[in-house]
């Protein structure tokens, strides 16, 4: 070989390594600049989500800065709290109803909720669907009582305490799709240097809050309140505390919002996922509905099922084998094993509340954080030596005002929409319908 014939073969070598140097280069480069626009991209939109983040809480602390707080409240429950314990409240009520022996500690309110007089200036003529306005230290008793039985209160719902308003109305952020923005109409949008940008700002709604009245009654032989009157607070305590409870979790879960709370399975943005097999429980609806959820709440939902679902999760299994044929069991691997209610991490509560095996609702899936309850009027008792005088019963009866709703006003939909997951929602349930 010529030199003149080497000196080309090498230069064309040279040639063929710079092409690949400069490639290469330029791929690192484009790797980079990739990274960089996507950080840019990510920085801009925490920004834009911390600026709008302030905005929300500015418009929250504006409603509420409107709100008078409720310093008679304020003032009655500090002189009930001097009760030092629960039966001397009970007898102070007694006292009074049955023989006008006035106690100033007591403080009445009316069936709206408002202090309207002390003891030493009650009538015989007083509200008649009012009370006497139980002691924080009874009140909070009395609760964790009803949280035992409660789904929804004690799981993270958003509580808000009394305040002198008959309604309240809360603002929020009106996000229903990320199809195009974000937070009901953020958007950010690639620019070139100096050129204008977008104008976008958030969509704020307004949730209002109405209180209904939650009211019962129970009643107690004279020989039981006259034998033991120490009896008569765990009894109280249990009657109560169980129904308030009861009824009041019902409402937040099944209510209507006609004359009481809009429950979590009327709201607007309930999603609703079909099962795979009418009238069964299946692996795979359990994994749509955790889809389903809203990301941000996969840590803080709940699930909660009715009872009679639980011979579906019992015999659940994964893969596709039919029943009883070589399953792999999901909750418990035999009849001796104890079965661990936890559904990828979240807990399970069984509720006789919750719909049937089969029908809608028949499992939940909820993030609490998103139903706001409202304690408009705290839990007063009152008694009545009367209503089953023919019987010597005594009537003691309790009343609470509270409101209860969710949020958001509706489904949410996601930037790339596509079956299973059309939408998402802190609330998520089994449908009846299959797909």
């Amino acid at each position: 070989m010529s030199e003149t014939e080497k000196t080309e073969k090498v230069t064309m070598k040279e040639s063929e390594l710079t092409t690949l140097i400069e490639n290469e280069a330029g791929k690192v480069a484009e790797k980079k600049l990739s990274e960089f626009m996507e950080k840019s991209l990510e920085d801009r939109l925490k920004t834009l989500n911390e600026e709008n983040q302030g905005l929300m809480d500015e418009e929250i602390q504006k409603a509420l800065a409107k709100i008078k707080p409720d310093h008679e409240l304020e003032k009655a429950t500090e002189e009930a709290d001097k009760f030092s314990e629960p039966v001397e409240f009970l007898d102070a009520v007694v006292d009074f109803k049955t023989r006008k022996k006035f106690d100033p500690r007591l403080r009445f309110v009316d069936n709206s909720g408002n202090i309207i007089k002390v003891a030493g200036h009650m009538e015989e003529g007083e509200d008649s669907q009012g009370g006497f306005l139980v002691p924080e230290v009874f009140r909070a008793d009395l609760q964790m009582i009803a949280l035992e039985n409660s789904i929804v209160r004690p799981n993270g719902a958003t509580i808000i305490p009394p305040i002198k308003t008959d309604s309240l109305k809360i603002p929020y952020v009106d996000d229903t799709s990320h199809a195009t923005t974000v937070f009901g109409g953020v958007q950010a949008s690639w620019t070139a240097e100096a050129a204008a940008k977008d104008l976008t700002k958030p969509k704020f709604g307004q949730m209002e809050l109405t209180p209904h009245k939650l009211a019962g009654i129970t009643y107690l032989s004279h020989e039981l309140r006259d034998d033991s009157a120490i009896a008569l607070v765990p009894l109280i305590k249990r009657m109560f505390g169980s129904a308030w409870g009861y009824f009041e979790d019902d409402a937040f879960i099944n209510g209507n919002g006609v004359g009481q709370p809009l429950g979590i399975l009327n709201c607007n943005c309930l999603k609703v996922v079909n099962r795979n097999t009418l009238l069964r429980v299946m692996i795979e609806d359990l994994a749509e509905m955790y889809a389903c959820m809203l990301p941000g709440s996969h840590d803080y939902g709940v699930w909660v099922i009715n009872p009679g679902v639980i011979p579906e999760l019992l015999e659940m299994g994964s893969g596709n084998a039919a029943d009883a044929s070589g399953k792999i069991l999901v909750f418990t691997k035999d009849v001796q094993g104890k079965p661990r209610w936890e559904i990828w991490g979240r807990p399970v509560f069984f509720s006789e509340k919750m719909p049937t095996l089969g029908t809608q609702g028949d499992i939940g899936f909820f993030d609490m954080r998103y139903y706001f309850i409202f304690d408009r009027q705290p839990i007063t008792i009152d008694f009545s030596s009367h209503v089953a005088f023919t019987t010597d019963e005594d009537c003691w009866r309790f009343v609470l005002r509270v409101a209860g709703q969710c949020w958001p006003a509706q489904t949410i939909t996601p930037r790339n929409a596509a079956a299973p997951v059309t939408t998402q929602s802190p609330f998520v349930v089994l449908g009846a319908a299959t797909s």
